[in-house]
């Protein structure tokens, strides 16, 4: 079973760009499977701050990044999402399973109203401590948003680190 993990996006392009040569995929004809993921969408805004829409960021870096990266032939590019439209939270991790990928990214922005600069990157997973739990929960919150979620998550509990 395939884990993903976040990466900074520089240095993924960086990484993918400039040392893909020898990168290969057993299968899905031999190239490496991206599968870019632009958080948020269509009714779902994501972070609003200083006037800007994390939904709207978060697409511009997917698509500039997924532009650099196809010009590799050993690279296939997959997006959840090429415009402004809400892809369900399941409906993406399906993309990811089905296309076989072998690396997912979910691009999101934070908000703030600080002076603070730079970059943050989570990795979640079983040692996810209370800070990583609430950003985990506020991020799966957009479930709520999705049609028939109250059937499709029936076991569903935001409060529950499961």
């Amino acid at each position: 079973m395939k884990r993903f993990y976040i990466i900074p996006f520089i240095i993924l392009t960086f990484f993918l760009t400039s040392f893909s040569s020898n990168i290969t995929a057993d299968d899905n004809d031999g190239k490496f499977v991206v599968v870019l993921d632009a958080g948020h969408g269509g009714h779902d805004p994501g972070n609003l701050g200083n006037g800007y829409l994390e939904k709207n960021i978060a697409l511009k870096i997917v698509l500039k990044v997924g532009e650099i990266l196809e010009r590799n032939p050993n690279i296939k590019v997959i997006y959840t999402r090429k415009d402004d439209t809400f892809v369900d939270l399941y409906r993406r991790g399906e993309i990811a399973n089905k296309a076989n990928a072998d690396l997912f990214v979910s691009v999101h922005c934070d908000s703030h109203s600080s002076d603070a600069h730079g970059a943050g990157t989570f990795v979640l997973g079983l040692h996810a401590n209370k800070q990583n739990f609430e950003i985990a929960k506020k991020e799966n919150s957009v479930i709520y948003l999705e049609d028939n979620y109250e059937s499709r998550y029936a076991a569903y509990d935001i409060n529950s680190p499961e």
